[in-house]
């Protein structure tokens, strides 16, 4: 995917192995900025980049769940990764889900998570999905607004982040069939 407009040149691909360390310094950089004040400090302050290295080369090695990165001007931005639900209450063949979203904070509100989302929506739709969730910080305002504008409502799922205690909320989105 190519893409101009006030965001500059865009692309998007398939995040490889190699890239692992890209995404985790995103990831990083994200949770520093959108979850301070919201989770607890001594869990941002362990989420270091060794650390999620790891994670991220774990969950790109995945060939069939793809996580997406974004370049603009061919530096990387932004990612996105999809897998089908783990939610007991949704079923994984029609519904999918939306693990992480993350730009980097100094180009926030620029358009880059609403073109990424649209391209990973685009890629549930291809492969038959209904409807897309995701789980965001109960007082995760900016984020949760972003949501809301682009379409996503609560469903009524509630849960806890792992090992925090800090409440989560559930948003889901309905699809279109693509023709």
């Amino acid at each position: 995917m190519g893409s101009e407009g006030r965001r500059g040149p865009l692309k998007i691909r398939r995040a490889l192995t190699a890239d692992a360390g890209i995404v985790a310094h995103i990831h990083v950089e994200s949770w520093n900025v959108a979850y301070r004040g919201i989770m607890p400090d001594e869990v941002i302050a362990r989420t270091d980049l060794a650390y999620r290295t790891v994670f991220w080369q774990e969950r790109i090695a995945d060939g069939d769940w793809p996580v997406f990165l974004m370049e603009e001007h061919g530096k990387p931005v932004a990612f996105c990764q999809m897998i089908p639900t783990r939610d007991g209450d949704d079923d994984p063949k029609r519904v999918g889900h939306i693990t992480s979203l993350h730009v980097l904070p100094h180009v926030r509100g620029r358009g880059h998570g609403h073109a990424l989302m649209d391209h990973v929506l685009a890629e549930f739709r291809r492969r038959g999905f209904e409807a897309v969730t995701l789980w965001v910080l109960q007082e995760n305002w900016n984020a949760r607004r972003f949501y809301e504008k682009y379409g996503f409502a609560l469903d009524g799922g509630t849960r806890t982040y792992p090992k925090t205690g800090v409440p989560e909320v559930r948003y889901r989105i309905r699809l279109s069939v693509s023709p």
